[in-house]
């Protein structure tokens, strides 16, 4: 494999182990998050708790691979900046809501988080379809697994 091929492997690959760093580490700092979801009073439609770490790494692996055709796509740099700072910030708001959920307990503060990374993923769809389709579409899952999740959120602070 040549040098110009191989590149493009190890950015494929960079930014998967970025995203899914990200995730690993809020898990991480949010704490014994399997025991504390068990001990919620739980919503209509909660799934159990073994479902959420095998579907985050698949979210974080699509997100990463979205990220990397952004970023790959030769388009306006204007563009992709933007696109990319986007991706950045529902990064951030997606590692800020577990720790405020789960480390901290403050299921409200974490709604109102949560509602800010609806609001940035569908951002991001939107500025990622001007570049590419296919990572605009690999954005989808994830943004029906955080509207499930806000329902779940909003669920939980009322129960709990």
């Amino acid at each position: 494999m040549t040098k110009n091929k191989l590149i493009p492997i190890l950015q494929l690959i960079l930014a998967v182990v970025v995203v899914e760093l990200v995730g690993f580490c809020s898990s991480l700092l949010a704490g014994d998050i399997a025991g504390k979801y068990a001990m919620l009073n739980k919503a209509p439609l909660s799934p159990p708790g073994s479902v959420f770490g095998p579907v985050w790494i698949v979210l974080y692996l699509l997100m990463g691979i979205a990220i990397f055709l952004v970023l790959r796509t030769n388009t306006d740099e204007k563009l992709k900046r933007s696109a990319a700072g986007l991706f950045v910030i529902q990064l951030l708001l997606n590692f800020l809501w577990s720790i405020l959920f789960f480390g901290g307990s403050s299921f409200w503060l974490a709604a109102v988080v949560i509602l800010l990374l609806d609001a940035a993923v569908i951002a991001c769809i939107v500025w990622f379809k001007k570049i590419s389709t296919l990572a605009a579409g690999l954005m989808v899952p994830y943004l029906l697994w955080i509207l499930f999740a806000t329902y779940l959120n909003i669920a939980f602070a009322i129960l709990n």
